[in-house]
């Protein structure tokens, strides 16, 4: 049995106080004392421990899940700027918005670019499976202090970030575009991706891609590239603008060298080939980019191609599909334009100038919409919303009031007219008074010397017969687009045109009356060389009468042998007319042989109130500096080209018609006398002859007898003024 002890029974020990007493953490063996110490840092220690291997465990089942999720988006196209070419195949310009592209096949570069690229960017591309780990680690290490993540990023990541990914920069995203990178390494080989990433990386100056790069930067093709133009570019990859060669050489200079020393490391160069590479000079150009012209010309050119492929295939396709634009320029005849307006006019105060130029097939061979593209980016040689919107034709337009007369059966060459110094016609509209340049009186004339000396007071005449909305009806089946009012005034050219338009009537003319229509892109294919556009070729339609066409071009060269245009005659057959408005306002000269038409334009670009009657000394009509660049020109543009005559005229044409003649009301009179009038019932335009703000009437130059209209009880438009009508200005039918 058990026995119970009395508390008080017990003997406990008491203490010594003679024994110091020692603490127990003195007295614990070295052993015991490490083990506290563990237990104390596990102790404070294992909760930050548990949240690292908590975060890992959940960034590694994160990851596992976008691996498992994130799907590599098919590959978007490579984006490439359209390319226009000349009617050779030479390379005019590329089209571009926010840069330039074109891409280029692996084997069409350089092998220098692709070892320089490695070297520098990223050695183990050909071994690693897209990503770098040491770089990931860096950057996640970079994302928890909050520095920007840098480095570290294979080709192959680049490409996805240029390509997949926004230009954000998070952890997030990091990791997805390290596993899209995986993923598109196991889908491509590596060639594909080095061609991709060299096809859409950004160089600077605008350039996208090694082609582009190559074209800016040297103006080589990148098959071209040496190791020190390869060196250079692919430094300018870390940051273009801080290093381009033309601001800041230095940098750049430090950059190529470096992915110089960088080929060495890799056993891609010598040192000693390496050394001699960095003492040779950077050898870029200091342009600083190339977005528009590739040869150097045709600015007004290029700008209307680009607006005719928006129009047709879209601003996406233009900038971004690697349309090939085959163009009918000829970048020689373009040179010769813009070559033939700068020799004529050398002066910085000098009137502007325009001039269009067109092939057998409509085809525009040169366009110069004007002196200085960057100054003034009008184009004066388009109307509407192309250009700037058209100007009086002054006596350039009689041509098309002869076609129409002729063609209808009103006249012949051969019919002849009283071709006083100014006479005045009633028409339905009022009396309407014209008159000659310097008061000339022509006495009894045939049409071809009216149009040869350009003769108003005939003209009237046979304005009048032929019926100003017949004109108008003529004008438009010539190619002529502008608005035009049929007024008998229309004859002295009081409507504005453009110069293109004119262009394509003239070269009705040429083409025994078939039109074809002024085009300047001649063929589209798309970046894989299909053709998906094509211009319509032929004979063109038939307009007016082969005969008429005939008749018309026996005239107009007449005009050249003989009469206002001698100043561009050529060594071979060639047609063509003058054509000057009030005040000096304007001046023509449109002419033609059976290969190119041109027409040529000068003028102050704000408007024929600006007049040009000082320049270089002397007042400007159609006959002088106009038709002194048409020459220069076609001497340029047809240097080694056949002559060709025009068709003959027919005989018939020759002879006087038989048609009626406008009957005068005074006696008859062998000879006009200045004043002589006329009355006709031949249907005229109602529409008010005086001047308006749509097609102003300028004054005539010389005093004329206007004769006050007739009394008239029209109630329902009142009778209109009595107009004196100029000669269109036309100083072409003075000396």
């Amino acid at each position: 049995m058990l026995h119970c002890v009395p508390l008080l029974a017990l003997e406990l020990p008491v203490p010594n106080p003679n024994v110091a007493v020692v603490p127990p953490s003195r007295t614990t063996p070295p052993k015991q004392r490490g083990r506290f110490r563990s237990s104390r840092i596990w102790r404070w220690g294992r909760w930050p421990v548990a949240a690292l291997g908590l975060l890992g465990i959940v960034g590694a089942v994160g990851t596992t899940y976008l691996y498992l999720t994130v799907e590599l988006p098919p590959a978007p196209p490579t984006l490439q700027s359209s390319v226009v070419l000349d009617a050779k195949g030479r390379p005019l310009a590329i089209l571009a918005k926010d840069g330039v592209r074109q891409r280029v096949r692996l084997e069409d570069i350089s092998p220098t670019v692709s070892k320089a690229l490695i070297a520098a960017e990223d050695r183990n591309f050909r071994e690693n499976s897209g990503i770098d780990p040491k770089g990931l680690v860096r950057a996640f290490v970079n994302n928890v202090r909050g520095q920007p993540i840098q480095g570290g990023s294979t080709i192959t990541q680049q490409l996805v970030k240029n390509s997949y990914l926004t230009p954000e920069r998070s952890y997030s995203r990091k990791v997805k575009e390290g596993i899209l990178a995986i993923k598109l390494d196991r889908s491509m080989d590596k060639d594909e991706i080095l061609e991709r990433y060299l096809n859409t990386v950004y160089f600077g100056r605008g350039a996208y891609g090694i082609q582009m790069a190559s074209h800016v930067y040297f103006g080589a093709e990148a098959s071209e590239l040496t190791f020190p133009q390869a060196a250079l570019l692919v430094g300018l990859l870390r940051a273009p603008e801080s290093a381009d060669p033309a601001k800041d050489p230095v940098t750049a200079k430090a950059r190529r060298d470096s992915v110089l020393d960088d080929l060495v490391e890799v056993g891609q160069l010598s040192r000693s080939e390496a050394r001699a590479f960095q003492r040779t000079e950077l050898g870029a150009r200091r342009e600083g980019s190339i977005v528009t012209l590739q040869a150097g010309v045709g600015a007004h050119a290029v700008e209307w191609i680009r607006q005719e492929a928006v129009k047709r295939f879209g601003a996406e396709a233009v900038y971004g599909q690697g349309l090939v634009i085959h163009s009918t320029i000829d970048i020689d005849k373009q040179r010769a334009a813009e070559d033939a307006i700068r020799q004529v006019l050398d002066q910085p105060t000098d009137p502007d100038a325009a001039l269009v130029a067109l092939d057998a097939q409509g085809g525009v061979e040169a366009e110069v919409g004007g002196r200085d593209f960057q100054r003034l980016k009008v184009d004066l040689a388009r109307g509407g919303a192309g250009g700037g919107g058209g100007r009086q034709a002054g006596s350039s337009f009689k041509p098309i009031v002869l076609a129409t007369a002729i063609d209808d059966g009103v006249a012949t060459l051969g019919s002849r007219y009283s071709g006083p110094a100014s006479l005045t016609l009633d028409t339905t509209a009022g009396p309407w008074t014209v008159g000659n340049f310097g008061g000339e009186s022509f006495g009894q004339i045939d049409l071809t010397t009216a149009t040869v000396h350009s003769v108003n007071t005939a003209y009237a005449q046979l304005m009048v017969q032929a019926d100003p909305n017949k004109v108008v009806a003529t004008a438009k089946r010539l190619g002529v687009r502008s608005t035009l009012a049929p007024n008998p005034s229309l004859v002295l050219g009081t409507s504005e045109v453009s110069v293109v338009d004119m262009a394509t009537a003239y070269s009705t003319f040429g083409r025994d009356g078939r039109r074809i229509d002024a085009h300047i892109i001649g063929e589209v294919q798309d970046a894989d060389w299909h053709t998906i556009y094509k211009a319509e070729t032929g004979p063109g339609e038939q307009v007016i009468k082969p005969g008429t066409a005939r008749a018309v071009n026996h005239a107009l060269q007449e005009v050249i042998r003989h009469g206002t245009g001698t100043a561009a005659r050529l060594d071979r057959p060639a047609a063509g007319k003058t054509g000057t408005t009030q005040d000096y306002g304007d001046a023509w000269f449109a002419g033609y042989t059976p290969d190119t038409t041109a027409v040529v334009w000068m003028g102050y670009p704000e408007g024929p109130a600006h007049h040009m009657d000082d320049v270089h000394g002397r007042s400007v009509t159609g006959g002088s500096f106009p038709a002194e660049i048409w020459k220069r020109f076609m001497d340029a543009a047809l240097t080694g080209v056949p002559a060709q005559d025009f068709p003959d005229v027919s005989s018939s044409q020759l002879r006087p018609s038989t048609g009626p003649m406008p009957p005068r009301t005074d006696a008859p009179s062998t000879t006009a006398a200045p004043g002589e009038r006329f009355t006709t019932s031949t249907a005229v335009a109602t529409t008010d002859p005086s001047p308006s703000t749509t097609s102003p009437r300028p004054t005539l130059p010389v005093p004329t007898t206007i004769v006050p209209p007739a009394p008239t009880t029209t109630t329902t438009e009142p009778p209109a003024a009595t107009t004196t009508v100029p000669s269109g200005g036309t100083p072409d039918g003075g000396p």
